[in-house]
């Protein structure tokens, strides 16, 4: 991706590259911090990444949808960890919305309402991590 914006890099992926290849893209721009909300939004209406039905795909783009404050991500998201009961993609994606401030409610009672569809290691994991984030979350204020 050197010299390319994330926008370019996506765009140049999406139209020659495999889904394998796409999802690097899209986890490479999450961990590089180096897209912006306008991003995000206009490679939605681009290529309807939020539609997208391969998993690792649209875990990649909720993940990075998520960090950037995409509101329309959040029912996605939600619908997908609801389905979605692998703990590769559940776990990050839930994480990811119970340190959203405006959003973690949201994702909390999706969570305890489904809970009982997930496998245990899994909803244990899940448990975990929303109590460290409510630690956190009562020591900062």
């Amino acid at each position: 991706l050197p010299g390319q914006n994330s926008q370019e890099a996506v765009v140049s992926t999406q139209s020659t590259g495999t889904p394998q290849q796409v999802k690097a893209v899209l986890t490479l721009l999450h961990e590089r911090d180096s897209a912006t909300l306008g991003t995000v939004a206009t490679l939605d209406k681009l290529f309807s990444f939020s539609a997208y039905k391969n998993c690792d795909i649209l875990a990649a783009w909720c993940r990075l949808a998520i960090k950037v404050r995409h509101k329309p991500i959040v029912p996605v998201a939600l619908d997908f960890v609801t389905r979605q009961g692998r703990m590769k993609y559940v776990r990050p994606i839930y994480r990811d919305l119970f340190a959203w401030p405006e959003q973690s409610a949201r994702a909390v009672n999706a969570f305890n309402e489904k809970k009982q569809f997930y496998m245990g290691i899994c909803r244990s994991m899940v448990t975990k991590d929303l109590q460290s984030i409510l630690v956190s979350q009562e020591r900062m204020g």
